[in-house]
């Protein structure tokens, strides 16, 4: 995910390592069983709009206007970036943030339904520092203020934040957090946490700081990050997050992805509903489980869950480590669903499967049942691929 040993300057993305992926292994603990389907990818019917070059990446809104516009890092820059044809092309549209002695990264947006205001959230990271930061734009992303620090600065990591409007109009904002576990007693775990707003000004302490997602079983490494909220009716939330393995698989733990719901809103969540979307299966040859990390959740249709992520469960050879850094890695791009209820999740299918560097898949539905994705290849690199 985004925090794994340190940070990791990747080209024209800034990232740390896997935000789930923690310090080194420790040993010990019961090997979890497996009860889930482990399908080789398969094709799925996604078409490619775009082989290469700048787009956004992760996240993606639509303006007031009808254009599609998303942020992509630099390192020290937040670039945004816009499309007047629904996503088949890009350009640039100015920048949310430029500063040479900070490392932005995890930049994510979020528009105010029927008005042209739009919040942009992102990690800082400066004189050993993290921060989670907010900016507005009252003007459909043509310009930028500060808006608000929802935490920080702190020595642990925090980050990849998700921002999320719930059904009252409460806007809420999910991260990574090291110094949440550690403040809970759990130095070297990190949880997903939550803060949110009384509507969408002022401080973010209407709901003090909520611990969303965690391992629970006595002696295993939590390591939960990168998460994106789904609402699946009223008050009930699902998130979407990446973790680890609590206890090892073949000496180490690989990446999987996890899910947990809340009924009230996301004041409380509920760990028995707390699954496991997605594990891959493990490499007979090193008895090592492969990894399925970065995801990202939407509701597609007003229906099922979809969620895209990365996995090197078809490279065949010894799978990456979990601490490997994203660039580094070989994957490609997969999709899982829910099926009969948001309890169940599908096989899965290939989104891409034609590279093996590819980071922070993001969905986005342009209409009903209408899906595009945008996926890092790095180096500047952005795909968007479409399933109609």
């Amino acid at each position: 995910m985004n925090k794994k040993f340190g940070i990791v300057t990747v080209s024209l993305i800034f990232t740390a390592s896997l935000s789930a992926c923690g310090p080194s292994e420790e040993a010990g603990g019961s090997q979890e069983s497996v009860v889930r389907s482990e399908d080789a990818l398969s094709g799925a019917g996604w078409t490619v709009l775009q082989a290469g070059g700048p787009a956004p990446i992760r996240s993606i809104i639509r303006r007031s206007d009808g254009w599609l516009l998303g942020p992509r890092s630099n390192g020290h820059e937040i670039e945004v970036w816009a499309s007047s044809n629904n996503g088949v092309s890009w350009f640039r549209h100015g920048s949310v943030a430029n500063n040479p002695a900070v490392d932005f990264g995890d930049v994510t947006m979020l528009r105010v339904p029927g008005t042209a205001t739009i919040f942009c959230a992102f990690r800082e990271h400066s004189n050993g520092q993290f921060r989670v930061t907010v900016t507005r734009s009252d003007n459909d992303g043509n310009s930028w203020v500060y808006d608000s620090t929802v935490v920080g600065p702190v020595s642990r990591f925090v980050g990849a934040p998700f921002l999320f409007i719930r059904g009252n109009g409460d806007l809420q904002v999910y991260y990574d957090s090291e110094q949440l576990a550690a403040t809970n007693g759990y130095p070297g775990h990190q949880w997903i946490a939550m803060q949110g707003r009384n509507g969408r000004t002022g401080p973010w302490t209407a709901y003090g700081v909520v611990t969303v997602s965690r391992e629970n079983a006595a002696g295993a490494l939590s390591r939960e990050g990168m998460p994106t909220v789904v609402q699946l009716g009223g008050d009930r939330l699902m998130v979407v997050n990446e973790g680890v393995e609590p206890f090892t698989t073949g000496g180490v733990r690989a990446n999987v992805v996890n899910s947990i719901q809340s009924w009230d809103g996301g004041r409380t969540w509920d760990y028995s509903l707390r699954r496991t979307v997605y594990r891959a299966p493990i490499h007979s040859g090193s008895g090592r489980r492969y990894n399925a990390y970065a995801p990202y959740a939407i509701r597609v249709g007003n229906g099922p869950v979809g969620v895209a992520f990365c996995t090197d469960e078809d490279k065949g050879t010894t799978p990456d480590l979990a601490s490997t850094p994203p660039e580094q890695r070989q994957c490609h791009v997969g999709y899982v669903s829910t099926t009969t209820n948001f309890e169940t999740w599908s096989g899965t299918s290939a989104i891409w499967t034609g590279s093996t560097q590819n980071y922070t898949p993001g969905l986005f539905e342009r209409s009903l049942n209408d899906v595009i994705v945008t996926i890092d290849a790095f180096y500047g690199n952005q795909r968007v691929m479409r399933r109609p």
